[in-house]
Parts: C-alpha cells; sequence; structure tokens
C-alpha cells in the first residue's frame, strides 16, 4: 500500500502508521477514499464532456441536417401545375411504356407522421430498360406528386439513390419517399420518360391515380 505523507510536516510514514513518527500529527490520509474521489472526478469530467458535445455538437448538427432535409424533400411549386400538355392518366399496377422503357407504379400510401404536421407518403415503383442498346437514365427528379389542391412534391430519392442507370433488359424496383402536409392528400404520381425513350419526343409526362 502506498505511504501516507504527513499534511504538517511533510514527512513520509509507513502505511499503517496514524500519528506521524516525526511531528505526531494525526494521519488522515485514506488511499482507498482518495481511489474513489479520483474516479467521481472522471465519471464527473466525462458527463460535463458529454453534455458539451451534445448541447454544442450533436444537437446543432442534427437540427442542421433535419433542416436540410426537410427543405429538400418539400420542394413545393407554388404555381399551379402546367396543363398545356396532354397527360394520360392511368391505375396503379398498369405497366406504361414502349420498346425502349416502362414504368409500373405499384403502391401508394401514407406513411408515419413526421415533424412540423407532415407525413410520409411512400410509392413503389417498377423500372425496365426494354431496349437493346444503351442505358436509359431515370432520376427522382422526373417524379411528382400532385395533392389535391394541385400543388407538386419531390421525392428525397428513389429508394436510396436518386438516379438509377438501366443497362439494356434491366429492371429495378424502388420506393419514392415524400414529405407532405398531413392535411392534405395525394392524388397522383407523374412520370416524365426520360429523354432516351421514343415516348419522350417533348418527354411525354404521364399520370398514375392514386
Amino acid at each position: 500500500m502506498a505511504a501516507k505523507k504527513c499534511l504538517k510536516c511533510g514527512k513520509t510514514n509507513p502505511h499503517f502508521f496514524t500519528h506521524c513518527v516525526d511531528c505526531g500529527a494525526k494521519l488522515d490520509f485514506d488511499a482507498k477514499k482518495a481511489e474513489r474521489t479520483g474516479t467521481c472526478l472522471k465519471v464527473g469530467l466525462a458527463i460535463c464532456v458529454s453534455l458539451i458535445l451534445v448541447i454544442f455538437v450533436i444537437f446543432p448538427a442534427t437540427q442542421y441536417f433535419m433542416n436540410f432535409g426537410q427543405d429538400f424533400s418539400e420542394k413545393v411549386s407554388a404555381n399551379p401545375v402546367n396543363e398545356s400538355q396532354t397527360i394520360t392518366e392511368f391505375s396503379l399496377n398498369r405497366p406504361v411504356g414502349n420498346n425502349d422503357f416502362q414504368i409500373t407504379v405499384s403502391s401508394a400510401h401514407d406513411g408515419e407522421n413526421t415533424y412540423n404536421s407532415n407525413k410520409f407518403f411512400l410509392v413503389g415503383v417498377y423500372m425496365k430498360n426494354n431496349g437493346t442498346a444503351g442505358n436509359v437514365r431515370i432520376s427522382n427528379s422526373d417524379f411528382e406528386l400532385i395533392d389535391s389542391e394541385g400543388t407538386k412534391y419531390y421525392p428525397y430519392g428513389i429508394g436510396s439513390k436518386v438516379m438509377y442507370d438501366l443497362s439494356p433488359s434491366q429492371s429495378s424496383s424502388g420506393e419514392l419517399t415524400f414529405v407532405i402536409p398531413q392535411k392534405v392528400t395525394a392524388k397522383k404520381i407523374r412520370f416524365t420518360f426520360p429523354g432516351t425513350s421514343a415516348l419522350a419526343g417533348n418527354r411525354q409526362i404521364v399520370a398514375f391515380v392514386i
């Protein structure tokens, strides 16, 4: 065990001494007590550091990314949807396309409520490159959700991606995630065909009624 040092005269004494051999002062040093004090100091320091990280680093970063995600997912156009082009409407689970590309909206439903009185809206899609040469590129911006008031919303992405490159004869399924106000009702999903498709011309738009 550690030797005891007299706090009065500084003399070092054996650990089992209760009084200083030099000046006779009482030796109150307790190794276990000091060890417990050191442990408490370490725990307290760790708690303080954790609180500082939460208050000044983690919380601000979380708020930033939440706001960034909200701004990105809620790109809502205040202008009415352009109806100058004739848009053919289809039901869910109806494959639409030609020899180049095929799109199917397989499902559409409300998800969980989120912050700021919003909710997730989830849309399942199936895409297939029917061509025999050349890739077809599909972007999340090719999709729009139209609500009951005619307002447009754009998705986070297609699954975990913002873009798909489908090689000839390749198909893929994904889920579009929108964030919309809880009070609105989703009516249609619009899709703009890729520029490589024969349907494109002026990039034809089709709509799937939810």
